[in-house]
């Protein structure tokens, strides 16, 4: 059961990893949109950063998902939980959440 435990433990801790970055990719988007109006170039910075934080949700996902299998091996119920956990977080880490963020951020409000 320790296991499983560990396997929830580690989605949940994924999963705010996810929230995070989300969040902060998307603010670093917007300043460099903001920044750059005159110029047609973006920075590649905000690309490699996303790469690199997708592969490492999906690791954590992956780390997760083995805990969540071994303990269900062992007939524990706390298992599948786990293996839920790390499906959602591996395949929400694979949708980019942070681009709609961006969208619904350039909305102008100001209607005159």
């Amino acid at each position: 059961m320790k296991k499983g435990i560990l396997s929830i433990f580690i989605a949940v801790i994924g999963m705010y990893f996810l929230y995070w970055y989300t969040i902060d990719l998307s603010r670093q988007y917007f300043i460099l949109i903001e920044s750059s109006k005159n110029t047609s170039e973006l920075n590649p910075y905000i690309f490699t950063v996303a790469k690199t934080f997708r592969i490492t949700s999906v690791c954590i996902g992956l780390l997760s998902l083995y805990f969540g299998v071994i303990s269900f091996l062992k007939k524990n119920k706390v298992g599948s939980i786990g293996i839920i956990l790390a499906f959602i977080l591996i395949i929400s880490s694979l949708i980019p959440f942070w681009k709609y963020l961006v969208e619904d951020a350039t909305i102008d409000i100001n209607l005159k």
